[in-house]
């Protein structure tokens, strides 16, 4: 399970790493701008079929997320490591139930496309994301 868990690790690190480079020198929002882009471009191009593959994508997210920390509560031992996983948990919580609210306003025309994402949470739960994935390779590297 530690293989597993270290193969998820470095591709949650993989997937965030560009993000995460841009947030650390201080310039995420061009990033932001180019996603928020690209989303708007791949919504219109799915035209009807979009709230059902958002609520996929929504819940495929979610399964993940629960492997992911069901896996690092069950091979870390660290203390440290399992209460910011705890926290990790709680954060990513708030942050899908933010997501979730903001789709669902969406879909009502409530917001706007530009209004969709919360670009603060996404960075706070991108920065935990990485560096919690990076100190589970730590843990298992040198646990």
């Amino acid at each position: 399970m530690a293989l597993v868990l270290g193969i998820v690790a470095v591709c949650i690190l993989a997937i965030y790493s560009v993000y995460f480079i841009r947030i650390i020198k201080g310039s995420p929002q061009e990033f932001e701008t180019e996603l928020l882009k690209a989303f708007a471009a791949w919504a219109v191009s799915r035209g009807s079929a979009l709230r059902g593959q958002m609520r996929l994508m929504l819940a495929a997210s979610i399964v993940l997320e629960a492997v992911y920390f069901t896996l690092v509560f069950t091979v870390i031992s660290n203390p440290a490591m399992l209460i910011f996983s705890a926290f990790l948990v709680g954060v990513e919580v708030v942050h899908m139930g933010l997501v979730s609210s903001a789709f669902y306003q969406f879909f009502r025309g409530r917001l706007k496309i530009k209004e969709l994402f919360n670009w603060r949470m996404e960075r706070i739960s991108a920065v935990l994301f990485f560096t919690h994935c990076f100190l589970v390779l730590f843990c298992l590297i040198w646990g």
